[in-house]
């Protein structure tokens, strides 16, 4: 098979050194990884990772929960900078994330009484769409796709897509059902749904229905590495860009399809997505 991790973080990895965790993915034959850093703080591991080797690649991104204590211009030059001086290796922008989840969450936020409450939530959701509309004109500057990873934001998000016109995206560990996924293929012709193994959780029949159903030139495939440990090894280690592999075998497995053609193609889908050159 040809694979490609299109979202991991192998410098997280508690139990494995990184340089252990990268060897083991190559020398099982897969192909290309693409690094994703938690943070601005991250970035130079992340980047210092993908120039060390011809077939690991990079994005740069705002955390949407640090968003709060940020200089918008400031971000977005920092952004820039980072791309102009990697752009061999910078493939995309992650993540345009609206984390609803967490702002609602928010141990503060929660102790406030309603008026107060409901006033904070909405001007924290109005900063994160500024730099999720921010980080979009970024990707339009540069013609780079973005990634994103919605909690609890689908419609705002979605809404923002089409605001901005902006259709070269994929969704990041798809969670969501088979109707929002159509909406998004309706939207735009070039997105792509990225599955991790939330596809293979017994409960998760939303998401697996997605993955059967729709075309299969949507699909991409990842680990989301150090989280969410495929089923064979749960509770015993962490997930590492390996176990990709374990991903694309329960897609195809629940699809009916041959896994050579699916892996080849959901192989080339993201080669061309990112634009990584062979």
């Amino acid at each position: 098979m040809k694979i490609i991790d299109t979202h991991c973080h192998p410098y997280l990895n508690k139990e494995k050194d990184k340089e252990v965790i990268i060897k083991n993915f190559f020398e099982n034959g897969w192909e290309y990884m693409i690094v994703i850093w938690t943070d601005l703080k991250s970035s130079k591991t992340a980047l210092e990772i993908a120039n060390s080797n011809d077939r690991i690649f990079a994005t740069v991104w705002i955390h949407p929960c640090d968003v709060f204590n940020l200089d918008l211009q400031e971000s977005i030059k920092k952004l820039s900078d980072y791309i102009e001086n990697n752009r061999e290796k910078i493939v995309a922008i992650w993540e345009c994330w609206l984390d609803y989840y967490r702002i609602v969450r928010d141990e503060k936020i929660e102790k406030m009484d309603e008026n107060k409450k409901e006033k904070a939530i909405k001007l924290k959701k109005e900063i994160q769409a500024l730099f999720f509309k921010a980080q979009i004109e970024l990707a339009k500057k540069y013609n780079l796709p973005i990634i994103i990873h919605n909690r609890e934001s689908r419609d705002d998000v979605l809404s923002i897509l089409k605001e901005t016109w902006f259709k070269k995206f994929v969704f990041h560990c798809y969670s969501e059902d088979l109707e929002y996924a159509k909406k998004l293929i309706d939207f735009s012709s070039e997105c792509k749904l990225s599955f991790s193994w939330i596809v293979t959780f017994k409960n998760a029949i939303w998401v697996q229905e997605t993955a059967r159903e729709i075309d299969i030139k949507y699909i991409l495939s990842e680990t989301d590495s150090p989280y969410l440990t495929p089923t064979p090894f749960r509770w015993k280690e962490e997930n590492e860009p390996f176990f990709t592999k374990y991903v694309i075998e329960h897609i195809a497995k629940i699809r009916w399809d041959k896994l050579e053609t699916f892996s080849e193609t959901i192989y080339n889908n993201a080669v061309d997505f990112f634009k990584i050159k062979k």
